[in-house]
């Protein structure tokens, strides 16, 4: 289920429900309007209805909202959560430092990685490691070789990072360290396979990149 609302309910339903209330709230706004509204009649009055009608909405609106900021702490149930999608409040304190503790024994190298280690940012635990890949070229980048991973902590699901991100290595604790903040990974286009798994090129890549190096593209699509 946390999949399924992260996937699909978060980026997709929410918003459409969202857009669909205010479309709503705007038909009923400019309805109420047109129904009190008679053509033809002089409109620099100060008696017309629809003028009469927007200043009380205005005002209901204030009004509502001047009631609910007035409210006692924790009357308000779920509004007093300070969230748009997810469940991390925006005042909410940064995450923990990483444990000291994984930082000890002797520092290794990348050969020491392996499946089983766990993968940290500078906010913390971000991947487990499930295997090694070789290097290879990936969008006209040569890399030493890929960490495949599985995301914790809200990351992606599946991560292919570069070995060259990696800043440190214990392998007393099964740790290595990568030298990000944590939240750049899609950024950085580590959600997506390399070149080096896919079946021929990368179909996503826009022609404009692909005539870069069109060497790479020889093969038949």
């Amino acid at each position: 289920m946390g999949n399924l609302r992260r996937k699909l309910i978060d980026p997709f339903v929410i918003p459409l429900v969202i857009i669909g209330v205010t479309l709503a709230l705007l038909t009923l706004i400019g309805e109420s309007f047109l129904g009190v509204f008679t053509p033809g009649q002089e409109v620099d009055r100060i008696d017309r209805p629809e003028l009469w009608i927007g200043i009380g909405i205005t005002v209901g609106v204030i009004a509502l909202m001047a009631f609910l900021a007035t409210r006692p702490a924790g009357s308000l149930g779920p509004l007093e959560k300070e969230v748009v999608i997810g469940s991390r409040p925006f005042d909410a304190k940064p995450m923990p430092p990483v444990d000291s503790r994984v930082r000890s024994g002797e520092p290794g190298t990348i050969n020491d990685i392996d499946a089983g280690y766990t993968l940290y940012a500078s906010s913390g635990a971000l991947a487990t490691v499930r295997g090694l890949l070789p290097g290879g070229v990936d969008y006209g980048k040569r890399f030493a070789g890929f960490i495949y991973t599985e995301g914790k902590n809200g990351a992606s699901d599946e991560l292919w990072i570069p070995v060259e991100a990696v800043s440190a290595v214990y392998p007393a604790t099964r740790s290595a360290f990568l030298a990000i903040k944590g939240d750049e990974t899609e950024a950085f286009g580590w959600h997506m396979p390399p070149e080096t798994v896919s079946r021929g090129p990368v179909r996503h890549m826009p022609a404009a990149e692909k005539v870069k190096d069109p060497t790479r593209f020889r093969q038949n699509q």
